[in-house]
């Protein structure tokens, strides 16, 4: 990825300086709406190699095998080629990102239901590189949307009137020279974790610093020991607050407590997962479901589960399933719906 040019940024931070609000209030209380019963459950991602987007159901993810996936959904609002992240609002809405088009597009419930050629319900494009080969996404406690632009080194936030207008927006907040930021996770505490994978470190923000836009400097800064951060991708935080990271330089899953996560450092990772007969082959994606097990996505398309037993001490334990979906390579983030209880936001 190529870094934003001084001539972009100027465009980039002019547009944003001179836009106009689109009349949402952030300080109005959030109450999260009651989600559509219909919607299918299970585990979603998105193919970036004959693209679409992926779920497979409940009953699919409980042994071992290869899948043709339950609901598999191509659009025409977007590329979806490459390494796109997914994520659900409170509503049951999916959002995904489109590096290959710098585009952000959402399929309501409803768009969900059954597979298919599906138009976007919304569409989101980008304003003088507000959105830059987008790789990951996550939603606040208000349901703002922060998007990680791996092509300029961005972060920025999208808030719900936005989000429910779409077309070419400018965004709330910019975060600007983060250097690559490939995935984002938020903490109980509402700090915004991201990784880089070309620095081998994962940084965070607290909630008050992610009110103002410009360079800041990140709260915490973790950055490799050794190896324990190989080209970083993937992180997810687990209930007890531990934040997990899937390095695809030596396919490794790490993870440190809160404890080590509390100052800037090198630490040692509390947990090494290392690999088993060929598990965590490029582990780009992670994803904790409502058992606390651990869930793998691969770059090259196998699914794994590691249950949450397995996760106490550094080994190479085997995962207890693990699932290939024929057809479809190049998965980047996993998200399930409903959202598990207890876990961070996400």
């Amino acid at each position: 990825m190529i870094s934003m040019t001084v001539a972009r940024q100027t465009t980039f931070v002019a547009a944003f300086t001179m836009a106009l609000g689109c009349g949402y209030d952030s300080t109005t209380p959030y109450s999260p709406p009651t989600p559509d019963p219909t919607i299918q459950e299970g585990l979603w991602t998105s193919s970036g190699s004959n693209p679409a987007v992926l779920r497979l159901a409940p009953s699919q993810l409980l042994t071992t095998g290869d899948r043709a996936p339950a609901t598999a959904i191509s659009t025409s609002s977007a590329d979806l080629f490459d390494l796109n992240g997914v994520a659900f609002d409170d509503d049951g809405s999916m959002w995904v990102t489109s590096q290959n088009d710098s585009t952000l597009v959402a399929f309501a419930p409803a768009r969900l239901s059954s597979s298919g050629s599906m138009e976007a319900t919304t569409v989101i494009r980008s304003v003088a590189g507000s959105l830059s080969a987008p790789t990951s996404l996550a939603f606040d406690d208000q349901q703002a949307l922060w998007v990680a632009n791996s092509a300029n080194g961005t972060i920025v936030k999208f808030d719900r009137g936005q989000l429910a207008l779409g077309g070419a927006l400018v965004p709330k907040v910019i975060i600007s020279e983060l250097g690559h930021p490939n995935a984002l996770a938020f903490d109980a505490a509402g700090s915004l974790w991201a990784s880089d994978g070309q620095k081998n470190k994962v940084f965070s923000y607290s909630r008050a610093q992610l009110a103002t836009s410009g360079f800041l400097d990140p709260q915490v800064v973790i950055s490799s020991s050794a190896t324990s951060l190989a080209s970083p991708t993937g992180i997810a935080f687990d209930a007890g607050g531990n934040l997990w990271v899937g390095n695809t330089g030596n396919q490794t899953v790490v993870s440190f407590t809160p404890a080590q996560l509390a100052a800037t450092g090198t630490p040692v990772p509390h947990v090494v997962l290392s690999s088993n007969s060929g598990s965590l082959s490029i582990p780009t994606g992670l994803a904790f479901d409502s058992d606390g097990s651990l869930w793998v996505i691969g770059g090259a398309g196998a699914l794994e589960k590691f249950p949450n037993a397995s996760l106490g001490a550094t080994g190479a334990p085997a995962a207890s399933v693990r699932i290939g979906l024929p057809g479809y390579v190049i998965f980047w983030s996993v998200a399930f719906w409903p959202k598990p209880i207890g876990l961070p936001l996400n």
